[in-house]
């Protein structure tokens, strides 16, 4: 168990906050979780408000940052979790935040202590879609959610399906899109990047595991093979590895373009700035996004992006204006789209400088900060 920095009683935290791994893994669920944990110090360093506590399942034999303003523990047992959690709601906190729909009975136990706690849960995506792949409904999940205040989604798309799947009424959410931090000013800078483009690549960044098929990179190779026949210098680079990729490697084969798809596998920072700063176009017409947060990183090195018709994406790209939204499974929508991007690249560039604007305007740090305050102050209010 790790514990940093250790709690005191003359600084009794007030939010409460149990999340599963955080810093034992990396990934978008990861980052949200470290973005709400730094957010709530600087929440209680600037308003003078009590400790917060983040009690992490999982992250018991990880170095634990030492962060001012808030107290996080690790475990690995479950029982030293349940533990800690019911302490800390009983004598110290006034809001209680769960970190996945996994850790409901925990929020359960809470309003059984403490009838009157505020109890917040995030939602990302398919963890509560009801979607076998990805994740079930349990039975009794409809009837352990009414011990919740609110529910705060990264997506409307996200909040519609789990108020029709789980049945939670509609006025229970609150929205939270997710963000992305600054980039370093020399990886930023689309005047730098503009000069290393290759003005015919396509570049897709994805896991490519077994449950991602929905990212459709196959509806994407599909596509980069008409459009071979139309513009022979079409390239395609995917980023990332996983079980997929050997099929995935046998259907470029077999379309005739493995000449010029390429998996990158996984890359480094550096790496990964140097394929961002190759592409012209930005492409993952994947379905199964809660919210898309690979797009603002494509805007952010001012790249246009294509995605789905299908998911949260839509919600983040405009049609026609930083983006385009296509239905994946259309494969010569696709190739169309794909091919005017790679043969206009005045608008490319146009459709990647509104989405660079659009995530210096909506999806940083700041928004998410406001947004995330809004909620807080809301639920202590009830």
């Amino acid at each position: 168990m790790q514990t940093r920095p250790p709690i005191s009683r003359r600084d009794k935290p007030r939010i409460l906050l149990c999340a599963l791994e955080t810093y034992a893994k990396i990934g978008g669920l990861q980052n949200f979780n470290r973005r709400v944990i730094t957010n709530l110090a600087a929440r209680a360093l600037e308003r003078g408000e009590s400790l917060p506590l983040a009690v992490l399942s999982g992250d018991g034999s990880v170095a634990l940052p030492r962060i001012e303003g808030i107290a996080i523990s690790g475990y690995d047992r479950r029982v030293d979790v349940l533990r800690r959690v019911i302490w800390a709601a009983v004598t110290e906190a006034d809001v209680f935040m769960i970190g996945h729909v996994n850790l409901l009975p925990v929020a359960v136990l809470v309003r059984c202590l403490r009838p009157r706690m505020p109890i917040l849960l995030f939602v990302h995506g398919d963890e509560v879609w009801n979607v076998a792949i990805h994740r079930s409904k349990r039975w009794y999940e409809p009837f352990l959610l009414r011990a919740l205040t609110r529910v705060a989604s990264v997506s409307q798309f996200t909040i519609d399906v789990m108020a029709r799947e789980f049945d939670v009424p509609l006025p229970k959410f609150r929205l939270l899109p997710n963000a992305v931090d600054p980039l370093p000013v020399s990886r930023g800078d689309a005047s730098e990047a503009s000069h290393q483009r290759d003005p015919f690549t396509i570049l897709t960044v994805s896991r490519l595991g077994v449950g991602d098929r929905e990212k459709y990179v196959d509806k994407v190779i599909e596509a980069v093979a008409r459009l071979k026949k139309i513009l022979p210098e079409v390239r395609y680079e995917i980023v990332g590895d996983g079980v997929l990729r050997s099929e995935l490697e046998a259907l470029a084969k077999d379309l005739g373009v493995d000449d010029v798809v390429r998996f990158r596998g996984r890359v480094d920072d550096a790496e990964l700035h140097q394929a961002y700063a190759r592409a012209a176009v930005f492409a993952m017409p994947s379905s199964k996004e809660g919210f898309g947060i690979v797009y603002l990183e494509a805007w952010q090195r001012g790249l246009p992006v294509v995605c789905s018709s299908e998911g949260a994406a839509k919600e983040v790209v405009s049609d026609g204006i930083d983006g385009f939204v296509v239905d994946p499974k259309d494969i010569s929508a696709l190739a169309d789209k794909l091919h005017l991007l790679l043969s206009k690249p005045e608008l490319a560039k146009s459709f990647g400088e509104n989405g660079r604007r659009k995530v210096e305007e909506k999806y940083l740090n700041p928004a998410f900060r406001a947004n995330l305050d809004r909620i807080i102050d809301e639920i202590r209010q009830l």
